[in-house]
């Protein structure tokens, strides 16, 4: 009888523990758990993001004056230039590297610099370098071939990349050959920096 009332009286206890109307159970350490304040971390890397945008969209305006106030026909240290002389030599390194495929430069990193406000954005990391660079490639290689030289120095408007690609792909693949990977390598590169398919534009 006394075994059978203690059973009796330690059952009910560990029942009113498991309804909540007993005492509750508590960690091993003895205090309670609780749940600290979540706080957001999306708002420190947004505002960064953001600022990174800024600076993007100021280095765009700065390399499209640069671009634009170079003037292929004239020596650069004869050059005049809104943006001064660095502007100056920003233009005519990047005319006489990539010619007129140069503003891609300012392009793409006014795309970077809108995507931080806005939504879909651009491609980052590996993806945009390898955008970028197919982009170059093709762009630089049309302008190669679809233009003549200018004046005494001898620039072609695609730039010594774009010469030296066309003159590549001419010797291996011919004339036909060179336009046909040139002209596909446009849709590729833009791909490759803005992850929209073409699949879902078609049903816009």
């Amino acid at each position: 009888m006394a075994e059978k009332a203690t059973i009796e009286k330690i059952l009910p206890e560990k029942a009113s523990g498991a309804n909540g109307h007993g005492p509750r159970e508590t960690p091993r350490d003895g205090a309670p758990r609780r749940r600290g304040p979540r706080h957001g971390k999306a708002e420190p890397g947004r505002w960064v993001r953001e600022a990174k945008g800024i600076l993007a969209l100021a280095l765009s305006g700065f390399g499209v004056v640069a671009l634009y106030a170079y003037d292929p026909t004239v020596h650069p240290l004869d050059q005049s230039s809104p943006v001064g002389p660095v502007g100056a030599w920003l233009g005519w390194g990047s005319f006489h590297a990539f010619g007129y495929a140069g503003y891609l430069f300012p392009v793409l990193l006014a795309l970077y610099g809108v995507s931080a406000f806005v939504r879909p954005r651009v491609a980052h990391g590996w993806q945009a370098g390898a955008g970028l660079l197919i982009l170059l490639v093709s762009a630089t290689g049309v302008l190669a071939r679809a233009s003549d030289t200018l004046a005494e120095y001898r620039l072609h408007k695609g730039g010594v990349v774009g010469w030296a690609v066309s003159e590549g792909l001419m010797v291996s693949i011919g004339t036909a050959g060179t336009w046909i990977i040139l002209l596909a390598l446009i849709p590729v590169g833009v791909l490759f920096v803005t992850r929209i398919p073409y699949s879902v534009l078609s049903r816009m």
